[in-house]
């Protein structure tokens, strides 16, 4: 049985994979932080629900809305939830992502207040988004 913190992080991937950008702000704590791994563009902590919001709109923008993410494997913890997915998108240039990577989630009260983003391929990850 899915417990509250898996289901708040399913409605959190819905509203990233649609484009509901605005929901993803206000599912997240006043003080969430959110870490995107590597060397790109996009790599960097993020505080807040301005900031955390922003940087995935960018994911969206450079990606022209494509990027998605599909779990294959969440395991739920008391306040966090890991989460291996399927990750994909394309560029208008015509590169293309198709990859796994990693989450972290930490929630408290029923918000999200952490997250990490752990690319597989750090190197692919990069380039796509450089």
């Amino acid at each position: 049985m899915a417990g509250p913190n898996l289901d708040l992080l399913k409605a959190v991937l819905d509203a990233f994979n649609e484009g509901r950008l605005d929901d993803l702000g206000r599912m997240c704590g006043a003080d969430v932080r959110y870490t995107i791994r590597g060397h790109g563009p996009l790599a960097g902590v993020y505080e807040g629900p301005e900031a955390f919001t922003k940087a995935l709109g960018r994911v969206k923008e450079l990606t022209d809305g494509t990027m998605t993410m599909e779990p294959e494997v969440m395991l739920e913890g008391e306040d966090a939830v890991m989460m291996y997915a399927r990750v994909a998108g394309s560029r208008l240039d015509g590169r293309t992502y198709r990859n796994f990577q990693a989450y972290l989630y930490r929630f408290r009260d029923g918000l999200l207040v952490e997250g990490q983003t752990i690319p597989v391929d750090q190197a692919a990850f990069d380039e796509f988004t450089s």
